[in-house]
């Protein structure tokens, strides 16, 4: 792959991740007292906590090579930071994995300049 498509081509991989983790929200949002089956509902509350344990279990896969410790720990501190404040100012999880994965890439990217 040449390095004019590898932009579009994250930025498109990142917007289909988003979009896979906020539309089962947005539905949610939207059938809210029009009966939905409980299990559904269930489900479909439990993609937002589930997409931030993602966030954090994929993160975390950086710790596993113990030369690499603090190399990733600001990181997935920012992170996780960005992920909690977002998530206790909107009450949004699906902003909050955004902001998550946001922080997680700009860190990830100052730190190699």
């Amino acid at each position: 792959m040449n390095d004019d498509m590898l932009l579009p081509v994250v930025l498109l991989g990142g917007l289909a991740t988003y979009l896979i983790r906020y539309l089962p929200l947005a539905v949610c949002d939207r059938l809210k007292g029009r009966g939905v089956a409980p299990r559904l509902h269930r489900f479909l509350m439990a993609l937002g906590p589930s997409a931030i344990a993602a966030l954090l279990v994929l993160s975390l896969v950086d710790f596993l090579p113990m030369a690499r410790l603090g190399q990733s720990t600001p990181k997935v501190a920012a992170a996780l930071l960005a992920v909690f404040v977002l998530h206790r100012l909107t009450a949004n999880p699906a902003l909050a994995t955004l902001a998550g994965a946001v922080t997680y890439g700009l860190t990830g990217w100052i730190g190699s300049l």
